[in-house]
């Protein structure tokens, strides 16, 4: 049976802990490519480079430019800042975490003066990241107009029949049983305390986990003009989230309620399939033009395990109790997407390359057999949109040393426009690339804005959510 209880609504963020609705298939459908160093020194603008293993996710005709076999690994320490701001209280927290962006092996084979026009084939297999779920956030502020309480309140009087029997067992019925709720039989209607406010609410989200795919791509290069790759992915999900949520009296506005607490759990797993196939034509020795295609990821196994505890405190009464354990089984189909790539070879000085990446959020729909997804997948239709990404990209060589930087633009998945959920960033790095080996730093920062709700009555809270990753990768040819 799906879980039922509304008590959140977010944004971009996605840090709602309601699962199996468009928050989670907005989250699964973010895509930012973790990759190699010299990919993120560029901030992704990549697609008609080539010759890097983060190609193999994004433009998989980037592994018919390979003239040599090659091994890379990248790690990545990241560091994540998020502030928010409620109801005139500011929080900031931050969470720093270390992890793998790819790790793959490239073999190329050389068919010049063998097979006609065919002058190389390449093929390669390994992991490529492409998001990251690692946050902590705090909101907190003292709210005089209302509570989490209204909304169970207004759920046990939207539910047939007034028996605490009928209330759902993950929200007004977790509720009643730690006396936070109770029935009015003299104005016949559910109630609670505080129902107008006057509370200290405070919540902590963590989040972890990622997006990883395993690629098996192959490649050919045709007369040295024409290059041409695809790749079977098959991406996994791992994410976990825990919440904490309170409201405490501190005024002393009531002399029988003190405070309540609300612990939610959800873990995520899910794995699917994907298509990628995409293009590179040199015109001329300095002018390199892309495109590619990536089929909908069919996530056909996903499931979620949940539960919840509340307790409550009162004048000489204290009450805890605890949801069951939730499963659900579904499917999600994230959106189609396409780019189109330009780089500018500057011999060997360097090179400037632009991608432009176009998705259809509004796309994806969850599925499942014994639950129609009828309100969620009308809700991904009504709120989310097309979304128009940009990544621009310079390198300049100085013999075997190579400076970059780059600046990204993603733009907001919200129909919306009031609605934030656009993401800024830059890049910088720098490479020492031989002929044997190479080794790369880079620097990412990004930006973004997004509204987060308590629950679907509570004020605004305005979040910012900052990046900073640092990459580096290690890779050798043969």
């Amino acid at each position: 049976m799906k879980k039922t209880f509304v008590i959140l609504i977010s944004t971009f963020f996605s840090l709602a802990l309601c699962a199996q609705n468009e928050n989670d298939a907005l989250r699964y459908s973010l895509i930012n490519y973790g990759g190699t160093a010299r990919f993120a020194g560029l901030s992704g603008a990549y697609g008609a480079v080539g010759a890097d293993f983060t190609s193999l996710s994004q433009n998989p005709a980037g592994i018919a430019l390979y003239r040599k076999s090659e091994f890379t690994i990248t790690p990545v320490l990241s560091a994540n800042n998020t502030t928010s701001n409620y109801l005139n209280q500011s929080n900031n927290n931050a969470r720093t975490t270390a992890y793998l962006g790819n790790v793959g092996y490239v073999y190329s084979q050389n068919l010049k003066g063998q097979a006609g026009p065919l002058m190389q084939l390449q093929f390669g297999f390994g992991i490529n990241q492409l998001a990251r779920f690692s946050n902590y956030m705090t909101v907190s502020g003292f709210n005089n107009s209302n509570s989490l309480l209204n909304t169970y309140v207004d759920e046990a009087n939207n539910t047939t029949g007034a028996f605490s029997k009928d209330l759902d067992a993950f929200g007004a019925g977790l509720a009643y049983k730690v006396n936070l709720i109770f029935y009015d039989s003299t104005n016949m209607r559910w109630a609670a305390d505080m129902e107008n406010g006057g509370l200290e609410q405070t919540k902590t989200v963590e989040t972890r986990g990622s997006t990883n795919e395993t690629v098996l791509s192959a490649g050919a290069n045709i007369s040295d003009k024409l290059f041409l790759g695809i790749t079977f992915a098959f991406p996994y999900i791992r994410y976990e989230e825990t919440a904490n949520y309170s409201e405490k009296d501190k005024t002393d506005l009531n002399s029988y309620f003190n405070s309540f607490n609300r612990y939610e759990y959800l873990s995520t797993r899910g794995s699917g399939f994907n298509f990628k196939a995409g293009f590179i034509y040199m015109p001329v020795e300095f002018l390199r033009i892309g495109g590619a295609i990536h089929t909908p990821t069919n996530f056909y196994n996903m499931s979620d395990s949940y539960h919840t505890t509340m307790s409550s405190s009162f004048t000489g009464e204290q009450y805890s109790d605890k949801s069951p354990d939730g499963y659900f089984e579904y499917e999600l189909k994230t959106p189609f997407r396409a780019m189109a790539n330009i780089a500018v070879i500057l011999g060997k000085y360097g090179l400037i390359s632009a991608d432009y990446e176009y998705i259809d959020y509004s796309s994806a729909i969850l599925r499942a057999p014994d639950y129609s997804f009828s309100s969620e997948n009308n809700a991904i239709r009504s709120q989310y949109t097309t979304a128009n990404n940009l990544r621009l990209g310079a390198e300049i060589k100085a013999g075997i040393v190579a400076f970059r930087g780059g600046y990204s633009f993603y733009g907001t998945p919200f129909r919306d426009s009031g609605t934030t959920g656009d993401r800024n960033g830059y890049s910088f790095g720098i490479g020492v690339r031989d002929k044997g080996y190479f080794v790369d730093f880079s620097y990412n920062h990004s930006k973004s804005e997004a509204n987060y709700y308590l629950y679907n009555t509570a004020p605004v809270s305005k979040n910012q959510i900052q990046t900073n990753a640092y990459s580096l990768s290690v890779g050798f040819r043969f």
